[in-house]
């Protein structure tokens, strides 16, 4: 008897936003493509939005918010930085020119959130942190189980986790996140901890079946009906 095909599981992706840290993470690294002037040359790329292409979730752009009054806000990718990641450096235009009123780029306050929205829809499962006191003493020491961050999904509730117990290792999920869009925050519960996001880890929600697949399924569905009209006769 022929069986069906089994549809194979798609492959985790992993989407790094550092350049040089003191623990492996997984993947290569991606650096964002900024759509605005870089009012952050000295520390790495910050503007308006940046964007990085992937496999599962098609083009993946991240945006940030101050939240407070008569700040904005440019996201901020430390590449050339130790154990950086994505960050917010607020701000204000003053005579034309985008000028920072932030002395700290990592997530540093109740009111800063990014948001990453993905083409289509991804499954999140893991991400990676760093403290914003990127020394080697800060990655295994800062972040306990007592500090955490928050994620809202598609905007809805902000939901908190905990970085658990070092910088740059996987957070993983134990349901794992469903969404186009992911919007981190600070810590509302536990207690609070500056940090950039230095990787995720995910994979395309709605995996199709190659051509290929459907028809061996095609033939293997075949070979069942024409085994049971044998029967029958």
């Amino acid at each position: 008897m022929v069986s069906l095909a089994t549809v194979s599981v798609a492959q985790a992706e992993s989407l790094v936003f550092t350049g040089s840290n003191l623990v492996t993470l997984p993947g290569a690294q991606v650096n964002g493509v900024p759509s605005s002037a870089n009012a952050c040359a000295s520390k790495g790329v910050c503007a308006e939005a940046l964007t990085f292409n992937t496999v599962a979730g098609g083009l993946a752009t991240v945006t940030a918010s101050s939240g407070a009054s008569g700040l904005s806000a440019l996201v901020f990718q430390g590449v050339e930085e130790l154990n950086a990641g994505l960050g917010v450096a607020a701000g204000k235009v003053e005579k034309g020119k985008f000028v920072i009123h932030d002395a700290n780029y990592s997530l540093d306050s109740h009111n800063e959130t990014f948001t990453i929205t993905f083409a289509n829809s991804v499954v999140l499962s893991a991400a990676n942190f760093f403290p914003d006191d990127r020394s080697t003493h800060a990655l295994t020491h800062e972040l306990d189980a007592f500090d955490g961050f928050t994620i809202s999904v598609g905007g809805g509730a902000a939901v908190e986790y905990s970085f658990g117990t070092a910088g740059g290792q996987f957070v993983n999920f134990a349901t794992p996140l469903t969404g186009q869009s992911f919007t981190f925050g600070y810590a509302q519960h536990k207690s609070p901890e500056d940090y950039y996001l230095a990787g995720l880890t995910f994979t395309a929600a709605n995996v199709v079946p190659e051509p290929a697949t459907w028809a061996m399924m095609a033939l293997g569905l075949g070979g069942l009906l024409l085994a049971r009209r044998r029967r029958v006769a």
